[in-house]
């Protein structure tokens, strides 16, 4: 997969996907099926537009991001993207009318665009309509109806309103893949070497939604998989306040000081807690521990 920035050259023709995907979420990949098939039409690549930033932010928002463009990338590589064509939003793009934002991406070769049936481009958001008539003759445009679930319409705030509910499951039903969080392994305070569960303390983008609690997970080391207890927040016993990311993966003996690990997180085991003392933290740790193994 190669990752091009907006408006540079590419010098093969393609099939694009337009949206922000901020997840790869099962509407997404519905995207992502019908430019496939597409592309294998007409003989051209798979392309899909997003942006490298956090969009909302420049709104003026103050949503974190469900993936980091770098994460996202991953997702995208694994689903069988050719091209990224990525664009940074800043004001300028911002007021881009959809008329001039459809022009540029008509310096490609296009052999056809995907879109959701909600899909909004520009500062006078046109819509999907607005592209068939601006591309007639160039080429086609597939719109994509709504994938829905439980009657609701899946999409990337659904996704996050599940995680933010710890209903980690549930959201992970609607992803290409379960939700994760990937990070450096710096060098911690050590706590958890003191108790018999020494940890990971995993540094994470600060534009990343962290889903507060604790949970059970899973990471490849060397190839090898394992089983991990995952703490997102506080730790309150021990009167730190700052949130961070640590895991504790079963049954691994090695060092991880500078490596970058994905934690795939698959279930929500409790909420963090105070503890009257270390040892009720590690009488807790010890059933956390039994929760994962049972998974």
């Amino acid at each position: 997969m190669k990752v091009v920035r907006f408006e540079e050259k590419l010098n093969c023709p393609i099939v694009i996907c337009l949206g922000y995907f901020g997840c790869m979420h099962t509407g997404h990949v519905k995207l992502l099926q019908v430019a496939k098939s597409r592309a294998e039409q007409t003989f051209a690549k798979v392309a899909l537009f997003t942006f490298s930033n956090n969009h909302l932010a420049v709104m003026g928002r103050q949503d974190k991001v469900v993936y980091t463009f770098d994460e996202r990338l991953s997702i995208y590589e694994s689903l069988g993207v050719d091209y990224v064509v990525a664009a940074e939003f800043d004001e300028k793009f911002r007021q881009k009318s959809g008329r001039e934002f459809v022009d540029a991406l008509c310096g490609y070769d296009l052999r056809g665009v995907v879109c959701g049936f909600d899909y909004t481009c520009g500062s006078d958001r046109a819509d999907c309509n607005a592209l068939r008539r601006q591309l007639a003759g160039i080429c086609s445009v597939d719109v994509v109806e709504p994938v829905c679930r439980n009657g609701q319409k899946i999409s990337t705030t659904l996704v996050r309103s599940y995680l933010k509910e710890n209903n980690v499951e549930q959201a992970n039903e609607l992803l290409s893949e379960d939700f994760f969080v990937e990070g450096t392994v710096v060098c911690g305070r050590h706590l958890g070497n003191r108790l018999g569960f020494p940890t990971a303390n995993i540094s994470v983008d600060g534009e990343k939604f962290l889903p507060l609690g604790v949970y059970g997970a899973t990471t490849v080391v060397n190839g090898k998989q394992y089983r991990v207890i995952v703490n997102i927040g506080q730790k309150p016993t021990f009167d730190l306040n700052c949130v961070n990311v640590e895991a504790h993966l079963l049954d691994f003996d090695g060092d991880l000081y500078g490596k970058k690990i994905k934690l795939s997180i698959r279930k929500f085991l409790r909420q963090t807690q105070r503890f009257e003392n270390a040892r009720a933290l590690v009488t807790q740790l010890q059933k956390d521990k039994e929760a994962v193994l049972n998974d």
